[in-house]
């Protein structure tokens, strides 16, 4: 008899995928996954500062907002990328700083910069699944 009501019980809490969606772990998967992403960037952007992958292998020989930029976000990027994989507040604005910056660069500033579209739908779009993410988990943490 209590197998019959303990089994109504437990399906009636397991009705849908939304149930068993850990939205912390998502969460936390998804942000470690972003930290990675940018610690590469950060990387790539050190490699060019070293003459990597320039013509001629002359950093000095770039443009000074090109110069100024890429200095920017060698550092920024590591910075973000360290503050994402811990987890930390400062991490987050690091990251939103980093990403809404590059992509104000090559959206307002195209002259100097050129045009890097995939670049800006990807920085848009990680901002904007990392806010719904961030909504569903605080949804769903004060339903606890």
């Amino acid at each position: 008899m209590s197998g019959n009501g303990d089994m109504r019980r437990s399906g009636e809490f397991d009705t849908g995928l939304w149930s068993r969606f850990d939205a912390r772990l998502t969460l936390v998967i998804y942000v470690r996954l972003l930290s990675t992403v940018f610690l590469v960037a950060g990387l790539l952007r050190w490699a060019t500062i070293l003459g990597f992958g320039i013509p001629g292998g002359d950093f000095l020989a770039l443009s000074s907002p090109v110069i100024v930029a890429t200095l920017f976000f060698a550092v920024a990027d590591l910075v973000a990328a360290v503050g994402l994989w811990l987890l930390a507040s400062w991490g987050t604005v690091v990251w939103m700083i980093s990403a809404l910056t590059e992509t104000a660069l090559y959206s307002a500033y195209n002259p100097q910069f050129g045009h890097n579209y995939p670049l800006m739908v990807f920085h848009i779009g990680t901002v904007a699944l990392y806010a719904v993410l961030s909504a569903y988990y605080e949804r769903t943490r004060d339903r606890l």
